[in-house]
């Protein structure tokens, strides 16, 4: 039997991958302590979330048997601080901002180097275990310096860090992850949370666009935009439909009646929605950077950037060979739930 442990969880904000990983603890009967931190810009609100993590931090993580903390980022400093006071057992889980430059953008923890980055090695050196969802986010990904110049990999700014590393990939249900309707062909959907232009590159959104323009018998979807002006009428072609962000049973369904899912991002850690598309039996395509290749494996297409765009034409129009069941398959057999659950009865 596996002995009940006290976690406090730090976080930012409730995302799928940090709700899932609470679900999880819970479920193997350990009891967890929430300390979260919404990320404001404004000086009081910001100075607020340390307050509160100082307080909290000090009442709840001396009767802890660990801490685990999503991203190393300001609210995991306070936290991390109060456990090696106390010798208590930390985790820094890396999902890939906090493990990245990609200058041209102005993005990830080790683009600029200003008081942000500094709190983020802090963080790093007193963490006891430091969890990557990929291992690109530990050694680098070739990849995406030759597509654009993107530097990545912990231990290529702190090689000390090497030995505390391990790869923990995000787990998936296949259970509630599945497909509940029929596909429709020619369809393709993509997901993400937009909130700037910033994103839109980021997540490949404008090679999505020239897709649309250039194959008008398809029709796809962008889901996750706050604000439909995000992506300018004058840019968008008709057969393109922009959707606001959805709930998981709402989002299954999209997953279920779209035929392929691309995932055409300049950076990733491991992405979730493309996971859970597969297991939804969406055909995948993806931009070979980062945990994409490991994800998709054979069961799609992997491209290189925006030369590779021909190809991407090429497939979607071809007589397809790959199936949604094989995509199914491939995260089952790799990134099911179990394997990461497994992880979290070791801590």
């Amino acid at each position: 039997m596996n002995k009940t442990k006290k976690i406090s969880f730090v976080y930012t904000l409730p995302t799928s991958f940090v709700t899932k990983d609470i679900e999880n603890l819970k479920s193997i009967g350990h009891q967890v302590f929430e300390i979260t931190s919404p990320p404001f810009k404004n000086f009081f609100l910001f100075f607020n979330n340390r307050i509160r993590e100082f307080f909290k931090g000090f009442f709840l993580i001396p009767k802890s048997n660990c801490v685990i903390i999503w991203f190393s980022d300001y609210h995991g400093l306070i936290p991390l601080v109060i456990a090696k006071i106390f010798s208590i057992k930390s985790i820094v889980i890396v999902g890939g901002y906090d493990a990245i430059s990609d200058k041209e953008i102005d993005h990830g923890i080790f683009s600029k180097n200003n008081l942000r980055q500094k709190i983020a090695r802090m963080n790093f050196n007193l963490a006891t275990n430091i969890w990557v969802v990929d291992e690109t986010l530990s050694k680098g990904c070739k990849k995406a310096f030759i597509q654009n110049n993107i530097n990545s990999g912990l231990i290529n700014w702190m090689p000390n860090l090497e030995k505390k590393i391990k790869v923990v990939p995000t787990g998936y249900s296949s259970t509630f992850w599945k497909k509940t309707k029929l596909k429709l062909p020619n369809t393709v959907l993509t997901v993400a949370n937009f909130n700037d232009s910033r994103v839109l590159k980021l997540k490949g959104i404008p090679i999505i666009l020239k897709l649309a323009k250039e194959l008008p018998e398809f029709n796809f979807i962008i889901l996750g935009l706050k604000t439909q002006s995000i992506i300018s009428a004058d840019i968008k072609p008709p057969n393109v439909e922009t959707i606001k962000s959805k709930n998981k049973m709402e989002l299954r369904e999209y997953f279920s009646e779209n035929q392929f899912y691309i995932q055409a991002s300049r950076l990733e850690g491991l992405p979730n929605a493309l996971c859970e598309a597969m297991l939804c039996e969406c055909i995948p395509i993806g931009n070979a950077v980062f945990g994409i290749p490991k994800v998709i494996g054979n069961t799609g297409l992997l491209f290189n950037g925006e030369k590779d765009f021909k190809r991407i034409k090429k497939f979607l129009r071809g007589k397809n060979q790959k199936s949604g069941t094989h995509a199914r398959q491939q995260i089952i057999n790799f990134f099911d739930k179990e394997k990461r659950i497994e992880e979290l009865k070791k801590i």
